[in-house]
């Protein structure tokens, strides 16, 4: 082969492998089979899962907000390490959404799988759950500050 020739195949495979290295996010959750990465009950409700993403790609998935809260704060993954927090939309089961961009509905309406009864949802609908279901709205900053400091 001539040096032109080899360029080609070995420029095509550092594109694709260019294209394997995206940025970390949220994988699918296996309902109903994947464990909780901090109390070890299986992940079944779609409404509340949560997965943590590290800046190396690896996914820690929740079975509540709750969950992912206290072990983004005392878990084995340094604050360094964390790449980003998802957590899913109460409104889409399923539909994970940044946790820093979430507003959360603490509410006795709903009962969660740990009994964290956190409900997230868009910032743009925090107001209208609130008003159908009752209870406080809450960050992302101050759901961790109390997992720091628990009650």
């Amino acid at each position: 082969m001539t040096p032109a020739r080899l360029r080609r195949p070995a420029a095509a495979l550092l594109g694709a492998a260019a294209l394997a290295c995206g940025t970390p996010g949220p994988i699918p959750i296996a309902f109903g089979e994947a464990a909780c990465d901090h109390c070890h009950m299986t992940i079944v409700d779609q409404r509340f899962a949560a997965e943590l993403v590290t800046r190396t790609g690896k996914v820690y998935a929740f079975d509540d907000a709750g969950c992912l809260a206290t072990f983004t704060v005392i878990g084995p993954v340094g604050p360094e390490q964390v790449h980003s927090a998802w957590v899913t939309d109460f409104r889409l089961p399923g539909t994970l959404i940044p946790a820093q961009d979430a507003i959360f509905l603490r509410t006795d309406a709903v009962h969660t799988p740990m009994s964290s009864n956190l409900l997230a949802v868009p910032r743009a609908v925090g107001d209208s759950l609130q008003a159908a279901l009752g209870g406080t709205l809450l960050d992302w900053a101050q759901i961790l500050a109390e997992a720091r400091d628990p009650a």
